[in-house]
């Protein structure tokens, strides 16, 4: 049975050998008999573990009777969560929208 490491590396050396054939992701994948959606899963896969995260530092404002975690992103979008989310759950959708 393949172990989760081995498998990961056997996908990271697809992806690198599906850039460096010229093909295209399918032309690739039908080659080596894998499935185009699996490819592309490990190629965004690759991307987002490649992307660092970084912390900014905010400013808290004095907290109201029901206070919110307010997030505020650079092209004006805003995003208003109840006091105490999740901070794991909201890592990972951060995580997501980077």
């Amino acid at each position: 049975m393949e172990t989760m490491h081995a498998r990961r590396e056997a996908c990271a050396r697809h992806v690198q050998a599906s850039r460096d054939s010229g093909l295209t992701q399918v032309a690739y994948c039908r080659q080596h008999g894998l499935k185009p959606k699996a490819l592309a899963y490990w190629i965004r896969r690759g991307r987002q573990a490649a992307t660092p995260l970084t912390l900014v530092q905010l400013a808290v404002q004095r907290a109201s009777v029901n206070s919110e975690l307010l997030l505020q992103h650079a092209s004006d979008w805003q995003l208003a969560l109840p006091d105490g989310v999740d901070a794991i759950w909201l890592a990972g959708l951060l995580r997501r929208m980077a």
